[in-house]
């Protein structure tokens, strides 16, 4: 009873007292005891006895690490009171700072279960965004954590919120976006300035770590070997690779060299797997090639040691779209379905109808001229009030491609030249040894093989120099050899600008090199000699100028004068219907070809006939861009006649007739269908951005002729031919993975060819000094260029040879296996040495022409 009322009074006494009361007497109380509070504290922390360690059983858990963290914030304020108590303070953090990083560090040991990728050992599948991002995000949240905060912490305090719009702000790097396309960015939330923000400290963060720990330990080596691939794809020069390794950031360029060779190996496996005949497929994968010429530049001359040329060939494998065949009747693209659809060709009748449009695709190509006048009308001239009953600026589709990715496989840049027929014997055999089948093999089944007017012509000498035999892989009668939709379109394209293109050195000349001048174009840069697409451009630029002046004489107003700044003003859609209807009557319709003969009016006539002609090529190219193969034929059927009068086109006079007539009139629908739709791709796997694949061959070509070739890196066409051009798909990937990996997107934004209303005006006033429509049938002086229809020529041209039996040269090159105890003698076929009619005269100029 006294000991109870001795705690309750004691109890009352230190209720009464105040938390300063309380300490001041415990430090009395450990002063009796002899001890200080640093002791007293230090040994309750270390003490192992069992009720003191009960005591403090939750210090260091979830539930007591509030008030533990309270107590170490309270020290560290204590101690960091004086300039030298901060640094010892920090000393001490760095202390620990070290240990938690030293006991940090990525696995050793082979990949996958390790962090070491030996060079002799690397897959394409290592160098993939998602296994280079699962690695980074191993190393940064599983391996290395406490240093990736730090680092990433640090960063992300010294961003503004939000992020400001002027940050790293490049006008030059941000050109003006289409209308169209920009609503699509904002919907899909693409904002790259920002995820650049976003992403870079944590990019910076993660490479910081693997530096480190690549600095500590030569094994772990994942993101060193990728950037040391990388930058030889991006052309970072050796020197400068040296420095970056010493910085712990890429390996050696000697084993990014190695890492390459291996990859080479791993491609040639795949392509050897996808041109593979035990997977139960008739056909073989379509194969694209080129000419490949660079010069092997020698600075210090000896013997046996001279600058010289490189004549190479090189090209692809495409395997087609599965979609595709899921929708074709296999048996139809067997070889012996190929063999039979070519033995019915002695008996086929030719007729210059086969190559005429049709009513539907007259129909179709008026349509094509209407879109045309719209498309200038609507950008240049005056909007429609109500766009979904306006004229559309797109003609209707055809047959269209799927904009699936390609499946593409690299060949190996081969040493022999497709520019003989000797040459291209040893293409052909270097292919077949790189698909890994014998000779009989390959030849066992129908293989679709692109390529340039020239390679064509050397494939069929070659071809008829060595039938008949009895070796499949002789006679190589089981290849059948298409054009290149892009050579096809440059040759005519070409072709077409020199006939009306007129001379320079006169003045009062009215040649499109006069147009091009009016729109800032000088008449030598009017057909430059490598760059195809410009040449293309220019051509556009001159259409739609051209359909600009019209509709301005439509409308009346061709006499005023357009301003920097005017904008297009909105108008009925009736009226705007009526306008590009009446545009089409007066210039672009057959019937106003025919109402302004040249001897009327030898002005109006030559720019009636520039209008058909430039619209043609202008519908080809746009048919590619959006992947219409139906429309592009439609252009290639009117390209057939007017080849037989354009001069310059000798060989195409019967090639491209061909063409149509073997995939309209000879082979099976699913046939023909299978080699159209195996004309384009697309890369980027978006809708419009279609490319021939003779197109995407030049453009690899680029990159392995003069971004891998001038930059100091790989300057050996067998360094190029072992470490590069297998590898061209793998390293334009990780080129663009520089992009995104700074937080951007690859967006494949259409290029456009727009006209200022500068160029326009200074066109339209050369066109009203010239009266280019001779509408007011003035005297005035002028040359005009020696012009026909060609279109018109090339059908009498038929007609004629109709008569006199020459339509069957358009039989020619066709040859078959025909079934045992027959033979297919009553094709007739040219002999080797034979050249084509006028040829001989014509050939020096084409070769300017056919590339």
């Amino acid at each position: 009873m006294e000991l109870d009322q001795t705690g309750s009074a004691s109890a009352n006494i230190t209720g009464r007292l105040s938390e300063n009361e309380k300490l001041v007497s415990i430090c009395h109380q450990l002063q009796d005891l002899g001890m200080t509070p640093k002791q007293f504290i230090t040994l309750f922390l270390q003490s192992q006895n069992q009720e003191i360690a009960y005591r403090r059983r939750y210090w260091g858990t979830v539930t007591g690490w509030p008030s533990t963290l309270e107590m170490i914030e309270a020290l560290k304020t204590i101690s960091t009171r004086t300039t030298d108590g901060i640094s010892r303070w920090q000393s001490f953090i760095q202390r620990e700072a070290v240990d938690i990083l030293i006991s940090q560090s990525p696995p050793s040991g082979y990949y996958p279960s390790g962090s070491y990728i030996s060079s002799q050992d690397i897959q394409p599948t290592y160098l993939q965004p998602e296994a280079v991002h699962q690695r980074e995000k191993s190393l940064s949240e599983e391996h290395m954590p406490f240093l990736f905060n730090i680092l990433k912490q640090t960063l992300d305090a010294s961003i503004p919120q939000p992020v400001s719009d002027d940050y790293d702000q490049d006008e030059m790097a941000d050109p003006d976006l289409d209308p169209d396309e920009e609503e699509i960015f904002r919907m899909e939330g693409l904002n790259s300035r920002e995820a650049q923000v976003v992403t870079r400290p944590q990019k910076i963060a993660s490479t910081v770590c693997a530096m480190v720990s690549f600095a500590r330990n030569r094994r772990h080596n994942g993101l060193q070997i990728f950037n040391s691939i990388r930058f030889v794809a991006a052309g970072v020069t050796e020197r400068m690779n040296d420095y970056l390794h010493l910085l712990g950031l890429t390996s050696s360029r000697r084993t990014a060299l190695r890492a390459l060779k291996v990859l080479s190996e791993h491609a040639a496996g795949n392509l050897r797997r996808v041109m593979a005949v035990d997977n139960g497929l008739l056909y073989g994968p379509t194969i694209c090639i080129d000419n490949l010429d660079m010069e092997q530049r020698v600075h210090a001359h000896s013997v046996g040691h001279r600058s010289m040329t490189f004549h190479g060939t090189w090209g692809y494998v495409h395997t087609p779209n599965s979609g595709l065949m899921e929708s074709l009747d296999q048996s139809k693209l067997s070889l012996e379905s190929y063999y039979q659809a070519l033995a019915r060709i002695p008996d086929l009748e030719l007729h210059p109808r086969m190559l005429l449009p049709t009513r539907e695709e007259d129909d179709h190509f008026e349509a094509v001229l209407k879109s045309q006048i719209a498309q200038v009308m609507y950008q240049y001239v005056a909007k429609p009030s109500d766009p979904d009953t306006a004229t559309p600026r797109s003609p209707p589709a055809i047959d269209k491609i799927s904009c699936s990715p390609p499946n593409i496989n690299v060949l190996k840049l081969m040493e022999a030249s497709d520019n003989s027929a000797e040459g291209l014997g040893q293409v052909i055999d270097s292919i077949i040894k790189q698909t890994g089948l014998d000779p009989e093999e390959f030849c066992s089944r129908l293989q679709i093989l692109d390529g340039d007017l020239g390679t064509a012509q050397n494939f069929n000498s070659i071809r008829a120099m060595r039938t008949p035999s009895e070796y499949c892989e002789h006679h190589l009668k089981s290849i059948c050899f298409q054009l290149g939709a892009s050579h096809t379109l440059w040759n005519l394209a070409q072709a077409i600008l020199t006939s009306h293109f007129g001379n320079p050195s006169q003045t009062n000349d009215l040649g499109t090199w006069h147009y091009l001048h009016a729109l800032g174009i000088p008449s030598e840069k009017a057909i430059p000699k490598k760059d195809f697409t410009l040449m293309l451009n220019n051509i556009e630029k001159t259409h739609e100028a051209s359909i600009f002046y019209c509709l301005r004489v439509i409308m009346g107003n061709e006499n005023e004068s357009i301003t920097d700044d005017q904008s297009q003003p909105t108008i009925p859609t009736s009226r705007w219907n009526e306008i590009i209807q009446e545009c089409y009557v007066r210039f672009l319709s057959p019937q106003a070809r025919r109402k302004n003969p040249k001897q009327l009016s030898p002005k109006r006539y030559s720019f009636l006939i520039q209008l058909h002609d430039f619209s043609t090529i202008v519908e080809a190219n746009r048919a590619m861009k959006a992947g219409d193969v139906g429309r592009l034929m439609n252009i290639w059927k009117v390209w057939s006649i007017m080849a037989q009068a354009l001069p310059g086109l000798v060989n195409y006079r019967s090639y491209l007739p061909r063409t149509i007539i073997l995939l309209k009139h000879v082979l099976p629908p699913d046939l023909s269908k299978f080699i159209l739709h195996n004309f384009l791709v697309s890369p980027s796997g978006r809708d419009n951005h279609f490319v021939p694949k003779d197109y995407y061959l030049e453009l690899l070509n680029y990159w392995l002729k003069f971004f891998y070739n001038r930059s100091g890196i790989g300057t050996q066409v067998a360094r190029l031919q072992e470490m590069f051009s297998l590898n061209m798909g793998l390293l334009r990937t990780m080129f663009l993975s520089l992009k995104m990996e700074r937080g951007g997107k690859l967006i494949y934004q259409s290029h456009k060819n727009n006209l200022t209303n500068r160029s326009l005006d200074l066109f339209l006033r050369m066109a009203r000094s010239y009266d280019l429509a001779d509408q007011h049938q003035r005297n005035i002086s002028a040359h005009i260029p020696e012009c026909q229809d060609a279109l018109l020529e090339g059908v009498k041209l038929l007609q004629k040879a109709k008569i006199n039996n020459n339509l069957a040269r358009f039989k020619l090159h066709f040859l078959w296996e025909p079934p045992a105890g027959q033979n297919n003698k009553d094709n007739p076929q040219e002999e080797p040495n034979e050249i084509e009619e006028n040829e001989e005269y014509q050939q020096g100029s084409e070769v300017q022409l056919e590339i």
